[in-house]
């Protein structure tokens, strides 16, 4: 099952579309929240693929690459 990135004014902050299969709608929501608040603490000085790449460490399949 493949899930679009919940939409939202997430502008540079914004979460890849990742293939969730297995993670909960709960846990994914957690997930982005939680790699999107690490990119912004990190700034302008993060690298552009710092939420994508946050992402795959937790275990999720990226389907379209982002943030």
């Amino acid at each position: 099952m493949l899930l679009a990135a919940c939409g939202g004014g997430y502008g540079r902050y914004e979460p890849p579309t990742v293939d969730s299969y297995g993670k909960s709608p709960e846990q994914l929501a957690k997930d982005q929240h939680e790699c999107i608040e690490a990119k912004r603490a990190h700034g302008f000085v993060g690298d552009a693929g710092m939420i994508t790449g946050c992402m795959e460490q937790r275990g999720y399949a990226i389907v379209t690459p982002k943030g």
